[in-house]
């Protein structure tokens, strides 16, 4: 990440924690201020509703700069290209330069979009010239597209720490497959689901190992290889869970996966649907990670509307309703076996809202930030103190 980026989050990162230990009652309102006052970000912040309109004005400005020269001059495929060409490294230049380093942004919304734009542009610069070239050079043109937005995203997060164009690089690993399916003219669409889940896996278990030491990590890149995680996890469940839906695959891939599925593929499909939020949750809570609780609530969730796909046990609605009271039993069950023990916990869980500082590893820094400005006690001290003089032997003189 760019040295900018990475101080500047660990500024953040620090006044954010101080604050959450002043809601807390850790430390005073005063402290709070002065290391706020102290780690002052030298960059510029603006709220996330901010930032979307930014980027939505930036898209269509550079948008309109592209499409004036071209409606202007009637420009074709090759037209195109040249200012795709022209405009992807000058979006790159004015973002890396003139808004970052410049003006010192700081995610607000206008360099994400100009950095994007700038993959899509060079992207669009190898598709378009194919158009007249035939089809089967159309067909590898755009696999090229693909693998460059496919780098690009992945550089655009190595850099700046982009959680959304981590998301972009895991949406354009995720279509790699079917699109290598595609041009290579490979009808098993086995294969192609068997390359997606274990690319999926591997980035994954990649991002989960990476996690582990989160300690070291600025937190943009803790934002992307969350989105990586989650994304992979998001991936793998989507696969075994649409695996039943089988007017969906026809309408999108032009195949039904009964004509080449195993006997047993439809039970097994059914366990992982069931398997994987379980070992979502039972992470998340072995790890307090909350990230993957979330996933494992919503996947857990999506698994019991869909379940009736491969469980007949009645019409959707009383399903649901049957698992909704089944889950608020259970949490309120919780709840009170939690209450009902010692000190209102049982173990390590307790259903009373606890603090959970999170600085993504600075947690000694906001400490060492802190503590020097927290009041010493005075006590004042009358009399005697030891070790406050010395006798010397000028000072009184016998009378001889």
């Amino acid at each position: 990440m760019i040295a900018l980026y990475e101080k500047g989050e660990r500024r953040v990162a620090v006044v954010e924690e101080a604050r959450r230990w002043q809601q807390a009652g850790i430390v005073t309102a005063e402290q709070a201020a002065a290391v706020a006052e102290r780690y002052r970000p030298e960059l510029v912040r603006v709220n996330v509703f901010i930032r979307i309109l930014l980027a939505l004005f930036t898209t269509v400005g550079v948008v309109a700069l592209v499409a004036l020269p071209a409606t202007m001059f009637d420009v074709k495929e090759v037209g195109l290209t040249v200012l795709c060409l022209f405009f992807a490294p000058l979006c790159a230049w004015v973002a890396d330069c003139a808004l970052i380093a410049g003006r010192r942004l700081y995610r607000c919304g206008a360099e994400e979009a100009l950095l994007l734009l700038a993959v899509g542009m060079l992207a669009l610069a190898v598709a378009i010239p194919a158009h007249s070239w035939g089809h089967s050079a159309e067909r590898l043109a755009w696999l090229a597209a693909h693998g460059i937005v496919l780098a690009g995203a992945v550089l655009v997060t190595v850099r700046y720490g982009y959680a959304l164009a981590a998301f972009g690089a895991m949406l354009a690993l995720a279509g790699l497959p079917f699109h290598l399916a595609d041009i290579l003219h490979l009808q098993q669409p086995r294969l192609s689901r068997l390359v997606l889940l274990l690319l999926l896996g591997a980035a994954a278990i990649w991002a989960q190992l990476r996690l582990t030491g989160r300690k070291t990590l600025a937190r943009g890149y803790i934002w992307s290889l969350e989105t990586v995680r989650l994304a992979a996890w998001a991936g793998i469940y989507l696969d075994v869970n649409l695996f039943a839906h089988r007017l969906l695959w026809r309408q999108w891939l032009g195949w039904t996966p009964g004509e080449w599925q195993l006997p047993w593929s439809d039970p097994l499909c059914a366990v992982l649907t069931a398997i994987l939020p379980v070992a979502a949750l039972a992470m998340g809570i072995g790890r307090r990670d909350r990230p993957l609780l979330w996933f494992g609530i919503v996947s857990a969730i999506l698994s019991i509307v869909t379940l009736k796909y491969y469980l007949h046990l009645g019409y959707l609605a009383e399903e649901l309703t049957a698992a909704g009271l089944s889950l608020t039993g259970l949490a309120v069950g919780l709840l009170r076996w939690m209450r009902a023990g010692p000190k209102r916990c049982r173990g390590a869980f307790t259903a009373e809202p606890l603090l959970e500082p999170r600085l993504y590893g600075l947690n000694a820094e906001a400490l060492a930030a802190i503590q020097p400005l927290t009041p010493a006690a005075r006590v004042q001290q009358d009399g005697f103190q030891p070790g406050g003089g010395s006798f010397g032997g000028g000072g009184a003189s016998g009378g001889y």
